[in-house]
């Protein structure tokens, strides 16, 4: 529906969105989402709206207040909202924002680990805003729930990452080069040194600045693509689970099966049995 007045200008509109009971069992679920052109005399304040609020400001600047502290989101940057407790939120000129009310499965999960390892206030790409357009049109076209909730957690995981914008492009460009380095090499006796080196990084270094944007340590996501591309050879290949052991970079059978075990539950015999 399309709204004016109370610090909204025309061309702003919002749409309500009733989630089922499945989907508030088992699902992310939008509660409102909408496209607002605001003025200087817009200024929500309320006590509770049981949801998580996302705000992307495409132009102008939105603040929020919140347990005393306050926020202010110019272009380009998202602020999240616990909107459980009280909040206030504001602009003192023209703003111009995309935004979703949500709930449903971990959403406030979600919000305390983003906003401890982040703020309330994030730099985010377009992409961002592209999701909550996406979930807008989805509302309006009363589109499958299954549909929606992909969209809420797909916006969930690239705000949460933590390559997103707090990291230096020359770091990154490292990290993917090291990440390159691995997916070429696993089948080789490579060391941590031999991945850092490639990345033009001192060991330790590397170490910290990898487990900070993969969430993996460099020796445990080596580990994770010699045991992708095992995967790949027990279901494509007949080769012996020896052969594969030795193809994938594993030095022995044993440390193979250990491995595979740990991480999978099951032999990789019975691995090559499961059919997909």
């Amino acid at each position: 529906m399309e709204l004016i007045g109370n610090g909204l200008n025309r061309g702003s509109h919002m749409y309500f969105y009733t989630p089922s009971q499945t989907a508030k069992r088992l699902l992310y679920y939008p509660i409102a989402a909408g496209e607002f052109y605001c003025n200087a005399e817009y200024n929500v304040v309320r006590d509770n709206y049981n949801s998580i609020l996302a705000i992307y400001v495409l132009d102008g600047n939105i603040t929020m207040i919140q347990d005393g502290a306050e926020f202010n989101a110019q272009k380009n940057e998202l602020l999240l909202v616990d909107c459980y407790k009280p909040h206030r939120y504001f602009t003192d000129t023209d703003a111009h924002t995309v935004w979703v009310h949500f709930d449903g499965n971990n959403s406030k999960e979600w919000f305390d680990e983003i906003t401890a390892q982040k703020s309330k206030k994030i730099k985010c790409t377009r992409q961002t805003a592209d999701c909550i357009f996406n979930m807008i049109t989805y509302i309006k076209l009363n589109h499958n729930e299954y549909d929606i909730s992909n969209d809420l957690y797909f916006l969930l995981c690239i705000v949460s990452k933590k390559d997103e914008f707090n990291q230096t492009s020359r770091k990154m460009n490292s990290i993917e080069t090291a990440k390159n380095f691995i997916t070429a090499n696993y089948d080789k006796n490579i060391s941590i040194k031999d991945i850092a080196g490639a990345a033009h990084m001192s060991s330790s270094y590397f170490s910290k600045i990898f487990k900070e944007t993969t969430d993996f340590s460099p020796y445990d996501y080596l580990l994770a693509i010699r045991l992708d591309k095992a995967k790949e050879l027990l279901q494509q290949t007949d080769n012996s689970i020896e052969s594969i052991a030795y193809k994938t970079g594993f030095n022995s059978v044993s440390n193979f099966v250990f491995f595979f075990k740990k991480q999978m539950g099951i032999s990789p015999l019975k691995f090559r049995n499961i059919r997909f």
